[in-house]
């Protein structure tokens, strides 16, 4: 059975992404975890989910990104595998993604919307879909207090986790 853990890290804005990127390499080195980068692709149509029309949002700017943060990764000296992932729903498929690539651990980011509302009932459902999942939402890598607890708690369940798949 294999005991290797997975931190999956959601590209969502450069700044955030390096920050979430450089905790989660991290996390992932102290806990010999793999690291899933996923890219997400907005679609215009449900329809077009799968077919290659429907990464017509990908662009070279974002090829590029994408390019650089698995170089990152690589300079950790983490295992990782690269995912593009097509959506209709963010937070939907922030919670598939995390499913399809068995992750332990989340970063992922749900953008403001100009009914705040709505993004308190996104990260909610999402954290609910992924709390289902036995999977660890991180919204906000940086150092502060709350978000270094957070990593904190997510390593020693990841780390109990592994324990208990091994005994």
């Amino acid at each position: 059975m294999n005991t290797k853990q997975t931190i999956m890290v959601q590209i969502s804005g450069r700044e955030w992404t390096l920050e979430a990127l450089h905790r989660a390499c991290l996390l992932a080195r102290n806990t010999s975890a793999n690291i899933a980068l996923v890219q997400m692709i907005p679609i215009q149509h449900p329809g077009w989910l799968g077919p290659e029309w429907g990464y017509m949002n990908f662009t070279d700017q974002d090829r590029a990104e994408f390019t650089d943060y698995q170089a990152t990764i690589e300079d950790y000296g983490v295992e990782f595998t690269p995912l593009l992932f097509q959506y209709a729903t963010l937070a939907e498929a922030i919670a598939q993604a995390a499913e399809h690539v068995n992750a332990q651990a989340v970063f992922a980011r749900i953008p403001e919307s100009i009914i705040p509302f709505w993004t308190k009932f996104q990260v909610w459902w999402l954290n609910r879909q992924l709390e289902r999942q036995q999977c660890k939402l991180i919204q906000n890598p940086v150092y502060d207090t709350e978000a270094l607890e957070v990593v904190i708690e997510a390593v020693s369940e990841i780390n109990g986790l592994a324990e208990h798949h091994i005994h």
